[in-house]
This record gives C-alpha cells, sequence and structure tokens, in this order.
C-alpha cells in the first residue's frame, strides 16, 4: 500500500512568506521607479496613476498564482488523492475553476474595475453555471456524506428504498464514489446510482442478521379466503420446497388487512444474494397456489 505523500507545513509557509516578501519589495521598487520617470518625463503624470494600477495588479497575480499553487497541492494530497482519479479529475476542474475566478476578481479589484457593475452583468451567467453545477456538486456533498459517515460501503448487502425509481434496489453494494454508487443487483446487473438521491430520499436497509442475510417480503392476497388456510397452506408449500434446495425456512405472518387484500410479511433468511431470487420465486409461487386452492375448495 503506498504512503501517501504529506508536506512540510513550516517549510512552505516560510517560503511563501519569502515570496510575498520579495513580491512586496518589488512592487515598491517599481512603484518608485515609475514616479522617478514621471520626475523626468512630466508629460508621463496623467498616466502615473495607471502605471501604479497595473503594477499592483501585476504583483497581485504573481503572489496569488503562488497562494494557489499551495493550497492546490494542499487539496491534492490531502483531499483528492483519497478518491479515484476520474473523479479527483472533475473536483480538480471545478476547484481550479473557483480559486482562479477569485484571483480574477482580485486582480480586476486591484485594477481599479468596478466589480459592482460587472457582477450585476455576470449574474444570469453564474446562474447558470450554478444550476449546471448543482448536480455535480450534490453529488459530491452526498457522496462525501456517505463516505464519511460509513453509511453504505463496498461488501454491504443492502434494500434501497425510495419515491424516486419506485420498486426495491436490492443487491450487493460494489462501489461508493463521489457522484456514483454502484450495487450489483440480484439479477446480476450494476446500476449505477447518483449520490444526491440519498439525501433525504432514500431508506438505507442493511441485509445483515446474526448468523444470517435477513429480507422481509410482504405480499398481498385477494381477502376472498380466510387469511389463516392461506398461511397455513402457503407456510406448508414453502417448507416442501426450501427442503427439497436445503435452505433456511422464512418465518411467515399475517400482518394486515387493507380493505379487499390481506398483506403477509415473510421474513426471508439466506446465505448468499444470489440465492433470494430463487427462494422469492418459492415464496410467490407457494402463496398462488394456496389461494387458489382455497378458492377452488369454496366452488
Amino acid at each position: 500500500m503506498s504512503k501517501i505523500p504529506t508536506i512540510n507545513w513550516k517549510s512552505q509557509l516560510i517560503k511563501l512568506l519569502l515570496i510575498l516578501i520579495i513580491l512586496a519589495v518589488i512592487a515598491v521598487f517599481l512603484h518608485a521607479i515609475a514616479s522617478l520617470i514621471v520626475t523626468y518625463v512630466p508629460a508621463l503624470n496623467p498616466y502615473l496613476h495607471y502605471l501604479d494600477l497595473t503594477i499592483d495588479a501585476l504583483i497581485v497575480g504573481i503572489g496569488g498564482y503562488f497562494i494557489i499553487s499551495v493550497i492546490r497541492r494542499i487539496i491534492n494530497i490531502y483531499l483528492l488523492g483519497k478518491v479515484e482519479s476520474s473523479t479527483a479529475h472533475t473536483i480538480s476542474l471545478f476547484i481550479d475553476i473557483g480559486l482562479y475566478s477569485i484571483l480574477i476578481l482580485i486582480i480586476l479589484s486591484a485594477l481599479g474595475v468596478n466589480l459592482t457593475g460587472a457582477a450585476i452583468g455576470g449574474a444570469v451567467g453564474g446562474i447558470a453555471i450554478g444550476l449546471a453545477a448543482q448536480t455535480v456538486l450534490s453529488n459530491v456533498l452526498s457522496g462525501t456524506l456517505v463516505t464519511s459517515s460509513k453509511t453504505l460501503k463496498p461488501g454491504d448487502n443492502v434494500s434501497l428504498i425510495s419515491w424516486i425509481w419506485g420498486n426495491p434496489i436490492v443487491g450487493e453494494t460494489t462501489k461508493v464514489g463521489i457522484l456514483f454508487t454502484e450495487v450489483k443487483t440480484v439479477n446480476g446487473n450494476i446500476i449505477k446510482i447518483p449520490n444526491s438521491a440519498f439525501l433525504g430520499n432514500t431508506i438505507f436497509t442493511k441485509l445483515e442478521g446474526e448468523n444470517s442475510l435477513v429480507y422481509p417480503y410482504q405480499i398481498t392476497v385477494n381477502a376472498d379466503v380466510p387469511a389463516e388456510k392461506v398461511l397455513v397452506k402457503a407456510n406448508n408449500y414453502i417448507k416442501d420446497y426450501l427442503s427439497n434446495i436445503k435452505m433456511e425456512l422464512p418465518e411467515i405472518y399475517f400482518t394486515n388487512k387493507n380493505g379487499g387484500t390481506n398483506v403477509f410479511t415473510v421474513i426471508i433468511h439466506f446465505n448468499k444474494m444470489n440465492d433470494l431470487n430463487k427462494i422469492l420465486d418459492v415464496i410467490n409461487k407457494a402463496f398462488d397456489q394456496a389461494y387458489w386452492d382455497i378458492k377452488n375448495e369454496k366452488s
């Protein structure tokens, strides 16, 4: 495992301080030369103010460049060094845009530009850029919160329920990135979920039990046959089916009556995510067969 490089803070601060001192000395020296030139060439006096602004902007630009270099190095080592390269490149791009935008504004201010008018003129463009970046930044924030809080990590067997995608996503988490989280579903396909869907929109249920994976499953059956009879028959069928394939028997409960339907909850115990579809197939067939057996007995 490669060791993450560190920064010698003391040397970096001393180096940065020396650069700023040198730039300040150069600024004073250039201002003095400009004043001296104007003394010998009076015709240039109306332009002295602009010359001083240009010198200030030049010094601010150079100093800002060195400061940004140090900030970017810190971010690359302590933040971007911990994420995947493609994601790090995207985040680095946004950080560069932000830092250099601030530097440009400072340089314009040093040149005497009225930033209030510029801000009003760029408001529409800022809104457009903000809307475009909102999704990416939301994904980055959500991904950071999910990974730092360890709400979800690779290897977790989970059920993800959200109004955004309707049916629950059940599977094994394979990757938790800054922008997307990958889940391998019980059907074997890989789903990439935007991390922004997790903040306030998703319920996480980890399937880990004490000795096995546990998945609660609800089945709705028409209430035109007695629930107790359906429960008994379905339970017997499930025992027969699962005994043949040597799987642990589930716990079955009659949990709710909703108008013209009866709701049963089946607590499924299994060891491998790949087994879940087989067990669900057995349970669904058992309840369907139990219902129609009782229905035919009544007729």
